[in-house]
């Protein structure tokens, strides 16, 4: 409760670990690059402001993910170069839950309580980022938080391509 996530990528106090931690957070950063790429399956046609919200999940989970790699190619024994990054993630994916959460209202079939994981999230996320970012366990729920949505996220995008590729369209709402 009083370790960064960050500290086990910290050269001086896990010699053995670090490299392991900091190398599981580069490759999640591509990962989550590749996953914010394939979510143009969210786009709806005829609705500009969905297909807005999607763009814009995406650019900020692209700018996170980038972000993400950058924390992990900077560790946390590096200050200031750290600093910069795990706060530009933390703001660039927070900002692209909104905007999923935006996007994805505009469907029905897609389960409310996916919707509400991700408000949660971003509040929670904007909480830690804006005003208790140095609250050691508020990290900590916003990592599970942010973990569970991006397999929310992943559920969802699977059941989208499905409905795509079968030639049923999800139904908008809006």
């Amino acid at each position: 409760m009083t370790n960064w996530l960050s500290d086990l990528g910290n050269i001086r106090l896990s010699p053995s670990g670090a490299r392991f931690y900091n190398a599981g957070i580069i490759v999640t950063g591509f990962l989550l690059f590749a996953f914010y790429l394939t979510i143009f399956v969210w786009k709806l046609e005829h609705n500009k402001i969905q297909n807005l919200m999607v763009i814009l999940t995406q650019i900020f989970g692209i700018i996170g993910a980038a972000s993400m790699i950058m924390s992990g190619l900077y560790p946390i024994n590096m200050p200031v170069p750290h600093s910069f990054w795990s706060a530009a993630l933390d703001i660039a994916l927070g900002t692209s839950f909104a905007f999923s959460v935006a996007a994805l209202r505009y469907y029905q079939k897609i389960p409310r309580w996916i919707l509400v994981m991700g408000g949660i999230t971003w509040f929670v996320d904007t909480l830690f980022s804006l005003f208790f970012n140095n609250v050691h366990i508020l990290e900590w729920v916003t990592i599970v938080l942010f973990l569970g949505y991006i397999l929310a996220l992943g559920f969802v995008t699977r059941l989208i391509s499905a409905e795509h590729m079968s030639g049923n369209r999800f139904s908008n709402d809006a």
